[in-house]
């Protein structure tokens, strides 16, 4: 059996996961690029695989039903958008992830933009880079409302760190009950109720085909003028271009992003003074991308092994 690392990077900063997969005694193949790996270098690298570590490259019908030796596709992240798991599911081809381990870092990536945001740190910055010595409005995170929109693993770790600034915290998840919610702190709304009243809308929802979210001009325009939006979760989530117009009439004041709608991107939001973009790197701490790459590598080794519990399967 031989396990196939299709991660643009792997063990870069940390050679325990390499280290693993070499003391296992399997055979392995690294994609070596430096790149997102492209659809033909998968099957042409990653035909007799029996286990792929994958990253965000698509995994549709037409490409599993190339990789014949598929037998568990390890997913380096939480989503697997990029897979379709129908197909897996009929193929009988395992698909996991590491749901625990980004947690930390997309929720602290989401306070540092909130923070940034209020107290307009980029344009600030970007003026004293030009030596001009210009104050501008601020704001402090402490008294403000925070709405969070998905209260899963990321959504409730957000809600812990700004409970620490006096935050007032709503939630609207039709999959979380009050109780839960009561615990944390945080008080479960509709989404309408969210968006009128958050001075900050912080996007962590799973991708769900039975309640897509999709936030357009119509849910732009029921925000506070003058709100935030923040968007750490999936790109199609926002009409890109009602985010734009929202931004420019000044509905919106500040936009945190790091998933688009198509990546990578360079589209019109680059061109905002208030607008924090990222290139869709929340998990990519050095600690976190370590944590990630060890457990791909463990479960594709337990895999192998026949030790993978019911309950760590995706599909």
């Amino acid at each position: 059996m031989k396990i196939f690392v299709a991660l643009s990077t792997f063990a870069e900063r940390d050679p325990r996961p390499l280290a693993r997969i070499e003391a296992s005694g399997r055979a392995f193949r690294i994609h070596r690029t430096g790149k997102r790996i492209t659809t033909p270098e998968l099957l042409r690298d990653g035909w007799d695989a029996t286990v792929i570590i994958a990253g965000v490259e698509p995994y549709d019908a037409a490409t599993l039903a190339e990789l014949l030796a598929l037998r568990c596709l390890v997913r380096c992240g939480v989503g697997v958008d990029a897979v379709d798991l129908n197909v897996a599911r009929a193929r009988g081809i395992t698909v996991l992830n590491t749901p625990d381990v980004p947690t930390a870092a997309v929720a602290e990536l989401a306070l540092a933009m909130f923070l940034s945001l209020s107290r307009n740190l980029r344009p600030q910055a970007n003026r004293m880079g030009q030596r001009q010595w210009i104050r501008v409005e601020a704001h402090l995170l402490g008294g403000r409302t925070v709405g969070l929109v998905g209260l899963g693993r990321v959504g409730r770790r957000v809600a812990d760190l700004c409970r620490v600034f006096g935050v007032r915290v709503l939630a609207s998840d039709p999959f979380t009950d009050t109780d839960i919610a009561r615990t944390l702190g945080v008080e479960l709304v509709p989404l309408q109720q969210l968006l009128r009243e958050a001075d900050i809308v912080s996007l962590h929802a799973a991708k769900s085909a039975a309640q897509p979210l999709k936030l357009g001009a119509a849910e732009l325009a029921i925000m506070k003028r003058g709100a935030m939006l923040v968007n750490l979760a999936r790109g199609g989530m926002v009409d890109e271009a009602a985010l734009e117009v929202a931004l420019r009439s000044g509905q919106l004041a500040g936009v945190g992003m790091d998933v688009f709608a198509e990546e990578p991107y360079s589209g019109p939001l680059c061109d905002f003074d208030n607008v924090i973009l990222t290139p869709h790197s929340a998990t990519l701490t050095v600690e976190t991308r370590a944590a990630m790459e060890l457990e791909c590598v463990d479960k594709a080794l337990r895999f192998i092994e026949g030790g993978i519990r019911p309950e760590e399967r995706v599909a």
